[in-house]
């Protein structure tokens, strides 16, 4: 077992850490924020695909009704 630190060393110690970590918990946010970003543009894009292939259904299906087939 170690010796325990004095007042003054305990709490730059105290310090030090409390610094290492509100960098840790910055760098978490931050990188929680570009994985949010990216998660809605990821879901944008696919709501735009998922329109135009709803449209693509929906006009292929219209079509396809138009036609007459005379005998």
């Amino acid at each position: 077992m170690g010796r325990r630190l004095t007042g003054r060393a305990n709490r730059a110690v105290m310090l030090a850490h409390r610094r290492a970590n509100a960098r840790k918990r910055a760098w978490t946010r931050d990188i929680a924020r570009v994985m949010l970003v990216a998660s809605v543009l990821v879901l944008g894009v696919l709501a735009v695909e998922i329109g135009r292939k709803a449209v693509t259904i929906h006009s292929h299906s219209a079509a396809q009704n138009s036609v007459e087939i005379a005998g």
